[in-house]
């Protein structure tokens, strides 16, 4: 079966219709698709200090495995965004779904460290195109008026698979082994790929524009504000990531929790970002863009800042709270601006636009921790939040304005 291709002129009142029961049904099915994807990338954070006394290496050293999913998570980005335009987010989200389940059920069956790194780096390559793909997918099918709102379930389903996999994640490497995890989390996603398999045909798709060539990353860097909005994402990606990862370690050195207990208190913030992005639509009736960017940069930024003096594991699970209901409110209205960049090829565009925000976060998970390190969690995460409250007063500044709409 093939994706349905939409005749030019009836292509704005049909993927107008997103709540109609076909497209409801696979946007939820991407959006399963995307909860694996976020559970898979985030439920390391919580093992890094049980990984690194298995193996005898520091946490810094460990976090490689988190840093080598997130590096070929970013650049294969750049491979699926043309391939995506061409021949169908949908479809070629649902292959490459296929070679996560496979490559997530393998992770952990090795005993050397440097096998399961090449191993997740496979995995993270695969997983690329879920959630970017996803984004375009929304950006092509629902009005830019209520796009924020349907961007929000997607949210909700990677902040739940945040406050899952955090705790999960901990409570398997508490009582069975860290190993465990990778075999349920591949036989979970192969249901999820199935789902896509079947329901792929009702896919929409716009055919190309007559005469019009086919659009390439160097148009799409050249759109309105596209490089200011790939600084942005790249730099809260480096910031926000870079720093979440290392609460397990200040965790485990302050307080001295074991996995489980780490897991529990690093769930607040997936627990914040779905709730957050429940009241979302809500909320964006009540504000403007500008006002829920800086609520949630000056939530992210004083959420570290709480980090760094916090004399109790409550006191951090409190920022954990702030960080994940700030990064709702701050990431889904870039989000949203991204999918409206260059809406002549989205998938292009939000492949770009994933590519900064990955490849910066595995980049701040290496900076990070070797900071930490250096200089201790004080430090580290009191220069975290300070630098997030001025990315928060930049972003307003930049991006304060709603954007007008470019021709598609």
């Amino acid at each position: 079966m093939t994706s349905k291709s939409v005749p030019e002129s009836a292509a704005p009142r049909a993927l107008a219709q997103p709540t109609a029961p076909s497209q409801r049904a696979l946007l939820l099915s991407l959006a399963v698709a995307a909860f694996m994807v976020a559970l898979d990338g985030r439920v390391v954070a919580p093992l890094l200090p049980t990984i690194a006394d298995d193996f005898d290496i520091s946490i810094a050293h460990a976090s490689w495995l988190v840093s080598g999913y997130m590096l070929p998570y970013g650049l294969c980005q750049l491979g699926y965004g043309p391939l995506a335009d061409r021949f169908g987010k949908v479809r070629v989200a649902t292959y490459a779904m296929a070679a996560f389940s496979i490559g997530t059920a393998l992770c952990g069956a090795f005993p050397s460290f440097g096998m399961i790194v090449v191993l997740r780096a496979l995995t993270g390559a695969a997983a690329s195109a879920l959630i970017p793909l996803s984004l375009a997918y929304i950006g092509d099918t629902v009005p830019y008026g209520e796009r924020q709102a349907a961007l929000a379930m997607l949210t909700a389903s990677t902040g739940a698979a945040q406050s899952f996999s955090t705790s999960a994640g901990g409570t398997i490497a508490a009582f069975v082994s860290w190993r465990t995890v990778f075999p349920l989390l591949g036989a979970l996603a192969g249901g999820a790929t199935l789902a896509l398999f079947l329901l792929r045909h009702r896919e929409l798709r716009l055919p190309p524009m007559l005469g019009e060539p086919r659009p390439r990353y160097r148009d799409a860097l050249r759109a309105p504000r596209m490089k200011a909005l790939l600084a942005l994402v790249a730099l809260e990606g480096f910031l926000y990531m870079g720093s979440f990862t290392f609460l397990s370690g200040l965790l485990e050195e302050r307080f001295g929790l074991d996995p489980f207990d780490i897991g529990l208190v690093m769930s607040t913030a997936g627990i914040a970002q779905l709730l957050s992005a429940r009241l979302l639509p809500r909320l964006l009736r009540l504000f403007r863009e500008r006002t829920l960017m800086l609520v949630g940069g000056c939530c992210m930024g004083s959420a570290y800042l709480l980090c760094a003096v916090a004399p109790r594991p409550a006191w951090v699970a409190i920022a954990c709270l702030l960080v994940g209901a700030g990064f709702t409110f701050c990431h889904t209205t870039l989000q949203t601006r991204a999918t409206e960049a260059f809406p002549r090829a989205r998938g292009t565009a939000l492949a770009l636009f994933a590519f900064a925000l990955v490849s910066s976060s595995a980049l701040g998970t290496v900076c990070i921790g070797y900071a930490s390190e250096a200089l201790g969690y004080l430090r580290t995460f009191l220069a975290s939040g300070a630098a997030l409250l001025l990315f928060t007063a930049v972003l307003v500044r930049v991006l304060g304005a709603r954007p007008e709409a470019q021709p598609g």
